[in-house]
């Protein structure tokens, strides 16, 4: 429940952080193989991108800030679902795609002089008074470091980055060309609706219907032997020396501990708390000017009890429009600077404990606060995150462990390797923190699952022969040794190999083909007056019903169906039209209903906020291309116990 929930509000997150640049970076996908700490790396060093080394300190710090702003939009349901979101993964995604996006700034000559800096932090408007004027160097320095929870030096620099970065974005939106025609139709399927009835007859429903010999599956496999094509396949086995079997075998006294903890104090720092509550009148995105009204009286009609002393919990059970806290009292817990939105929090650190604020605006609608307390920066006691120091020093030591292990087997297996998995096995057991696996089928630049490696692996094991021994590798299970086990060449695949495919595929095409026939009668018979629902029955079909639809949208039980949207928007109204192939999943039958198609004036008005949207929506996509390519050649690296310390499984 806890994961659906997530996949279902993923899309409301917002991190106040220089909100398009961070957007954009972690869109990208990162694909990363990590590596040991090797030649070069630093002790401070918790990801290395090329050349490009993130500290410890600063991979911390934006690790918690998204870990702020994902608590401050989830509130109590973080506990819950924390598990299902991997900030570690996040912040090497965003760094990694981040140091890329700065190269190709540089790369293509872009700097950002400390005039423009300091010009663009005097027109941010936190860093303004009332009246517009900058707000001073002290403040400014008590706003970094509170609301950006940075030393003024790496704001600084971070602002710089951003810059760069939105200036790299602004020059491929420059040399973006979109044509007329494709404006034009992204406004249509926007803008156009239809409402038409459909009926849907999946193939499956025929599928008893079909039945075939081996010799009609050996010629449908001689017609589609393309489709069975298929490049060289690797499969490797492989030996790991688990870190976190050695690691429940290992002894650390609390003496250790405490040394650590001292000795990395600053990674356990926490910045200021505020504790508060809160009531919301939600107003929509797109709210009119009515509605926004209407939020804002309810809003100071509720502020106005809650200053005179009303029981604020009872108000926020009545009357906020936050399920996730109105049941508490709008309690929001304790939350820090730089996770929440800008308007909120300006007012939150700008009360004193006990005071009843608002209404306030934010991007959610209108809120009266109640305003807690406050706790200042502090040291997190030793004791709250003595299990978390506990794994650091103890995975550090496995991981030394685990690869001393992991060399003697190496050795080993170099000098006298078995011949089967039977040999490998029984080495296999000798160890109880090393663990045994094999490979799928693998193809060049295909990751290999299991392993965590990238790319840059599966290279090396397309460059060896059948029984070579390589290793040890860190991987982020521990240290691994590995031996090619089998190579299989490419070409066709033989038909006893893809046997269940050929006779799946046929026997959907025959079951496709019928389903289409079928369609075809009941199109006739429906423009004949024949009754959809009893038609439906008969032929073994499903009604659905589209009401306001647009292009793209789901349609009933069907789903997504780019073939009846093609079919409705260039129809007539009261036409049956039929049968349409639905991708493979079988064929329908539609009738208009109605069309609500745009007119010559809406296009015109509409051409040109569309035709920045797709400007900045295929530079991004330039971008983001970019970004991967580099991403294949980029080598990225982390320290294995750093890594290891954010482990689920720890």
């Amino acid at each position: 429940m806890a994961l659906k929930w997530l996949r279902d509000n993923l899309r409301h997150l917002k991190f106040i952080l220089w909100g398009v640049v961070l957007v954009f970076v972690l869109l990208v996908f990162v694909d990363w193989g990590a590596g040991g700490s090797g030649p070069g790396a630093t002790r401070d060093a918790a990801v290395r991108v090329g050349d490009t080394v993130v500290s410890r300190q600063d991979f911390l710090g934006q690790m918690r800030r998204f870990e702020q702003g994902y608590s401050q939009q989830f509130g109590e349901r973080w506990n819950e679902i924390k598990g299902q979101i991997n900030l570690y993964d996040e912040t090497v995604g965003y760094f990694t795609n981040r140091i890329l996006l700065l190269e190709e700034a540089e790369k293509a000559g872009i700097h950002v002089s400390e005039a423009e800096l300091r010009e663009d932090i005097l027109a941010t408007p936190i860093f303004q008074d009332e009246t517009g004027e900058f707000v001073g160097n002290e403040t400014y320095q008590r706003i970094v470091r509170g609301y950006f929870q940075m030393t003024p030096q790496e704001f600084e620099r971070t602002r710089t980055e951003d810059l760069a970065i939105t200036r790299l974005t602004s020059m491929m939106q420059r040399g973006v060309y979109v044509a007329d025609a494709d404006i034009e139709r992204s406004i249509r399927r926007e803008r156009e609706l239809a409402d038409f009835d459909a009926v849907m007859l999946p193939y499956e429903r025929f599928l008893n219907e079909v039945s075939i010999s081996e010799d009609e599956a050996r010629a449908h496999y001689e017609l589609t032997a393309d489709e069975f094509q298929r490049e060289e396949q690797r499969v490797i086995r492989y030996l790991v020396v688990e870190t976190s079997r050695l690691r429940r075998q290992l002894p650390v006294d609390e003496a250790e501990l405490r040394a650590y903890y001292d000795e990395h104090a600053e990674e356990f720092l926490e910045g200021e708390q505020a504790r508060a509550a809160h009531v919301l009148i939600r107003v929509a995105p797109d709210a009119d000017i009515e509605a926004q009204s209407e939020a804002e009286i309810r809003a100071k009609g509720v502020a106005q009890i809650a200053l005179a002393g009303g029981d604020f919990a009872a108000l926020a059970k009545k009357h906020s429009d936050d399920p996730g806290t109105m049941d508490r009292g709008g309690d929001l817990g304790w939350f820090g600077r730089g996770g929440i939105d800008p308007e909120f929090e300006k007012a939150v650190f700008a009360a004193k404990p006990g005071d009843i604020v608002g209404p306030v605006r934010s991007q959610y609608g209108y809120h009266i606060i109640r305003v807690d307390g406050f706790r200042p920066e502090q040291q997190r006691p030793f004791e709250d995150v003595q299990e978390q120091v506990r794994f650091r020093v103890l995975e550090g030591r496995a991981s030394i462990e685990a690869e001393k292990r992991a060399r003697e087997l190496a050795v080993r297996l170099e000098e006298s390797p078995p011949s089967d998995d039977e040999g490998w096995q029984l080495i296999a057991d000798e160890d109880e923190s090393a663990v045994l696996n094999e490979s799928p089928p693998i193809v060049a630049e295909q990751p290999i699952p299991g392993t965590g490696e990238g790319p840059e692996f599966t290279a090396e094991v397309f460059a060896v022969d059948v029984g070579a021994v390589r290793g040890p590798r860190a991987i982020p299970r521990g240290w691994m040794v590995w031996q090619l086990k089998e190579i299989r060449p490419e070409g066709i695949a033989p038909f006893e190999d893809v046997r269940l495919q050929v006779e799946q595929s046929l026997r959907r095409d025959l079951a496709l083909e019928i389903a289409t026939e079928r369609a075809a009668d009941l199109a006739q018979q429906w423009r004949e007056g024949g009754d959809v629902n009893a038609l439906a029955e008969t032929f073994n079909g499903t009604v659905s019903q589209a009401r306001d639809h647009r292009w793209g949208a789901p349609v009933g039980t069907i789903g997504s169906a780019a073939g009846i949207d093609d079919a409705v928007f260039s129809g007539t109204e009261g036409s049956v039209i039929g049968p349409v192939r639905v991708s493979d999943r079988g064929a329908a039958v539609v009738r208009v209903e109605t069309l609500r198609l745009i007119g010559p004036d809406e296009m015109e008005n509409e051409r040109d906020p569309v035709r920045a949207r797709l400007v900045a929506e295929r530079a991004q996509q330039l971008l983001i291309a970019i970004v991967n390519e580099r991403r294949r050649d980029t080598v990225v690296t982390a320290d294995d116990a750093f890594r290891q310390a954010f482990s689920p499984q720890g």
